[in-house]
């Protein structure tokens, strides 16, 4: 699992770009199963234009397990927040990429590291598909009631975690409401018209996604789990 800091996009025009507010919150984006960094373009363009520091992980989802990929994730959260100075990160995944934020935070990997998680399509209600590809501990964990997805239905709310989950309704790899999480405390948005991969694009989500997070400049404490969800 690398770390990849993503740069903001070299502007047309010379001119000069106000650097990034090292003390701010970053934003580690996570892909899912068979994704790329750049696959987060689209998203990370938009932080950038908010002055957002942004920074993605690439890993290789085979030979690996949901839980050594959180264990690795919360190294790289460790080493994002001594690289920036901040307090806390916000956390994006797509897909399997959400799941594995999820299991790092269950097992309290990450305790008063992370401000916001944003999932997009996780599969944590299982995929279909991971029957149709038997090979690997990870994909056999994103079986619908696999013993990892049952855990993390059960886990507790994160302290001090504010969460959006994303849902498309066109999603044929994670369907329906599977990518909702069974904890009610979890805010909710299904995006009509769009599929598994076209979320990473669509403006609503990204500018969800965008909307959702604190402004570079600000670090607002944010409400317990049970209010966010009010």
């Amino acid at each position: 699992m690398r770390l990849i800091r993503i740069n903001a996009p070299r502007p047309v025009a010379e001119s000069t770009v106000a650097p990034t507010v090292p003390t701010a919150r970053p934003v580690l984006l996570v892909h899912g199963l068979g994704g790329l960094t750049s696959g987060w373009f689209t998203l990370a363009s938009a932080l950038h234009a908010q002055g957002v520091t942004v920074a993605a992980i690439s890993y290789r989802p085979f030979g690996t397990s949901v839980e050594q990929l959180a264990e690795l994730l919360a190294g790289k959260v460790a080493e994002l927040l001594t690289e920036t100075g901040a307090d806390k990160v916000h956390l994006v995944g797509h897909s399997l990429g959400g799941v594995v934020i999820a299991q790092a935070l269950a097992e309290g990997a990450l305790n008063g590291k992370v401000d916001t998680v944003v999932t997009v399509a996780a599969p944590f209600g299982g995929s279909p598909w991971a029957r149709l590809v038997p090979v690997g501990a990870t994909v056999r964990s994103l079986r619908e009631g696999s013993p990892l997805l049952r855990r993390l239905a059960l886990a507790p709310a994160p302290a001090g975690v504010r969460w959006l989950a994303f849902t498309a309704t066109l999603d044929l790899i994670v369907p329906g409401r599977r990518s909702v999480p069974a904890q009610g405390y979890v805010q909710t948005v299904a995006v009509e018209g769009v599929g598994h991969i076209g979320l990473l694009l669509n403006p609503q989500v990204v500018n969800g996604i965008v909307a959702a997070l604190p402004a570079p400049e600000q670090a607002p404490a944010l409400p317990a789990p049970e209010q966010a969800a009010a």
